[in-house]
């Protein structure tokens, strides 16, 4: 028994080491199955990391349509995030079209000094549900 305590109390150590901070601006591209708008949009998330809470801002861009959104969400273990988009801050649109108010579970992958989250996203324009995509962003390095 004492050993086993031992261990933990070494371990515990590299085991708190190991949750990633996924504070930061991460940027890439949406992609939205056959029948979207758009099959590929600028996509950049603003993450703000609290503990196992995260909230922040996501942005979209197509041409000249563009939307912000606020979005708050939380840590999947120690190598995901799931979030979605609460509110609509900002945005320019064609009249006919619709909002998607999206959710995602996003991976990371760290490959040496790079950091990627990666994964799939639905939504749904409050009236139907949207065609779903893929989302693929890199954490950018802060600027001087």
């Amino acid at each position: 028994m004492k050993i086993q305590l031992v261990l933990a109390l070494l371990l515990l150590p590299f085991l708190a080491a190991a949750q990633y901070d996924f504070s930061g601006t991460w940027e890439g591209e949406l992609t939205q199955g056959e029948g979207g708008y758009a099959p590929v949009y600028k996509f950049k998330l603003h993450i703000e990391q609290e503990g196992l809470k995260i909230t922040g801002r996501s942005f979209v861009e197509v041409g000249e349509i563009y939307a912000e959104w606020k979005l708050k969400g939380r840590l999947i273990g120690n190598k995901a995030i799931h979030w979605e988009e609460t509110e609509l801050m900002r945005n320019w649109k064609y009249d006919h079209m619709e909002w998607c108010y999206k959710t995602a579970d996003l991976f990371l992958i760290l490959n040496g000094e790079e950091a990627k989250l990666e994964g799939p996203w639905r939504g749904h324009t409050g009236r139907a549900d949207c065609i779903p995509g893929k989302i693929i962003v890199k954490k950018t390095s802060p600027r001087a």
